[in-house]
């Protein structure tokens, strides 16, 4: 990261899917911890929280969608950054 504001927040499941729908914008950095899965790349499409993510991981790569209602009690973290600003949400008991 690059002199870039971070900001931590907990936060339940319900709270960051809210977060998701409204502030992540199609360009922006997202790494999502999901139960075992850990999806980092850049949003090209958000449909009221139905994520295209372009995955830029080690081994795989390419287009995916996550529905983060669906998968919203397997949350762990999610990291977004945009505009030289990263905010950190970690999921907490509800």
């Amino acid at each position: 990261m690059k002199n870039e504001k971070k900001e931590n927040i907990c936060a339940t499941c319900d709270e960051i899917c809210s977060y998701l729908t409204n502030e992540v914008k199609p360009g922006d950095s997202v790494r999502l911890s999901i139960g075992r899965c850990y999806i980092p790349g850049k949003v090209v499409t958000n449909n009221e929280g139905i994520l295209q993510i372009n995955v830029e991981g080690d081994i795989i790569k390419g287009l995916t969608c996550v529905d983060v209602e669906e998968l919203k009690d397997y949350l762990i973290e999610v990291e977004h950054e945009c505009k030289g600003k990263t905010c950190v949400l970690e999921a907490k008991d509800e």
